[in-house]
């Protein structure tokens, strides 16, 4: 029987030599699963949460007292990043203002702005559900300096209770008196700003480096080596940042898989096009050779048809009396100007009729001609009415023909 696997997911976190993977479950400690090089990680195929911590030298991590309405920090933010020299080409996904406390009227903040650096991906396929801060992603000791190494640098993070205010690679490359003195400027210049807050102790989250004596006598606080504790997954939707390129990778995914789904609709509506017409053509080949097998047994009938049809045509001027001669002639006499008229030949055929005749005067046979063309009896006969021959005495000879019309 299968057993039930609970989802895991996955956090690429950035180590002391180079980036990990972590897997765990919400709410618990996270389990260490790969390491990777320096330069990228990639995320299991499997995973079904996948969250990316940036190390701390992709990010602007800075506390500051900013005065107006909460609703507004994210404005005021914008413009005190923009004092100091640093610029959000993004704030929408570059930017993340986290309030800490306020007095009188101003609102201490930690400010997170992303700087234009790539993504820290092998596969950009497997993109990230969530982008954080890599110090977010464990349990930090309240009030207290943290360092640690992160992908071989030196790391200082600072916290003001249980919140980060500050968040930097120190430019010192081992924890010496150097060192030591960059921190102290540091602490320095935050206690000017008011934004330090009050500092217990400086925990080492490093396993031989450091002399803690040393420590103590040049920064004055009490120091302390600690383990560094294993990584928690954020909670969901804790974070809104989202580097460029990841940005871009999403777009392209999305814009990728409504070309998948236009071209799946359309490739749904041809099939459904052709099964239409394939039932179509079924219906119509049916219909078809229905037709054909009526067609072969009225086809005997169909030639008796036409051999009857072909002799009522034949018997037709026999039985119609408006079609006979005898109706033809009187047809052809009743103008008004036939009484002038003698005829000297007549000859009618079903389709054709010849007249032949004399006139006392050539106005006559031109006047019979154009009243002999608007008897409606005859009106299926188109006539030909050449000009009448005039004789010496004056009277004329004509001839009309006539050709019965379709």
């Amino acid at each position: 029987m299968a057993r039930n696997r609970k989802p895991t997911h996955d956090l690429l976190l950035p180590g002391a030599g180079g980036w990990s993977r972590w897997t765990g479950m919400e709410g618990a400690a996270c389990a260490h699963a790969a390491d990777f090089g320096q330069s990228a990680g990639v995320f299991a195929k499997e995973a079904r949460r996948r969250v990316l911590a940036l190390p701390a030298s992709h990010a602007w991590v800075l506390p500051a007292w900013l005065h107006g309405m909460p609703e507004h920090l994210r404005d005021m933010a914008l413009l005190h990043l923009e004092r100091i020299g640093v610029r959000v080409t993004d704030p929408e996904h570059g930017l993340q203002v986290r309030r800490i406390q306020e007095k009188d009227g101003a609102h201490l903040t930690c400010i997170l702005a992303l700087k234009e650096q790539a993504a820290p991906l092998w596969d950009m396929l497997r993109l990230p559900d969530e982008v954080v801060l890599s110090a977010q992603c464990r349990d930090l000791p309240a009030d207290s300096i943290i360092l640690q190494r992160e992908m071989s640098r030196l790391v200082v993070t600072i916290t003001n209770g249980s919140h980060i205010v500050y968040c930097s690679p120190l430019s010192a490359h081992r924890l010496d008196e150097r060192a030591l003195s960059e921190l102290n400027h540091l602490c320095l210049q935050l206690g000017f700003q008011r934004v330090l807050g009050k500092v217990d102790s400086i925990v080492l989250w490093l396993d031989d480096e450091g002399d803690v004596a040393q420590i103590e006598r040049i920064t004055g606080l009490p120091a302390r080596r600690e383990s560094i504790p294993a990584p928690r997954l954020p909670a969901k939707d804790s974070s809104t940042l989202v580097p460029a390129d990841i940005l871009a990778a999403r777009q392209r995914a999305q814009a990728s898989a409504r070309t998948r789904v236009t071209a799946l609709s359309i490739g749904l509506a041809l099939a459904a096009c052709i099964a239409v017409m394939m039932v179509l053509i079924t219906t119509v080949t049916r219909e078809r050779d229905m037709l054909r097998d009526k067609i072969a047994d009225l086809t005997p009938r169909a030639s008796q048809v036409l051999d009857q049809k072909k002799a009522w045509i034949e018997a037709a001027p026999a039985v119609d009396p408006s079609a006979g001669p005898m109706q033809v002639l009187l047809d052809i006499m009743s103008p008004s100007s036939s009484t002038e008229v003698g005829m000297t030949s007549f000859e009618w055929t079903p389709t054709s009729l010849a007249l032949r005749g004399r006139t006392a005067s050539p106005s006559l046979a031109l006047q019979y001609a154009k009243e002999i063309t608007e008897v409606e009896a005859l009106s299926r006969y188109a006539f030909e009415t050449p000009a009448p021959q005039i004789a010496s005495d004056n009277t004329a000879t004509f001839e009309l023909k006539g050709e019965a019309q379709q």
